[in-house]
């Protein structure tokens, strides 16, 4: 799900009010900016890809005569 701008917004200032953080206003553009890609970042997670897409590692056991 998508959020406009806003209601990112909206959903850091309650999640800041809730852990009892303030953020100085110098700052909370960086900091919406990185929440937002933050966000961005989780949703890739959530997809379901399969173990084929992405793999980590390819291993090739050698043979006892090094080859």
């Amino acid at each position: 799900m998508s959020s406009t701008p806003d209601e990112l917004a909206l959903e850091f200032n309650i999640l800041m009010n809730r852990a009892g953080l303030t953020v100085p206003p110098a700052r909370r553009g960086a900091i919406l900016a990185a929440y937002a890609d933050f966000r961005a970042q989780i949703a890739l997670l959530h997809d379901r890809h399969a173990h084929t897409d992405e793999p980590a590692h390819t291993f090739t056991q050698l043979k006892a005569g090094g080859v």
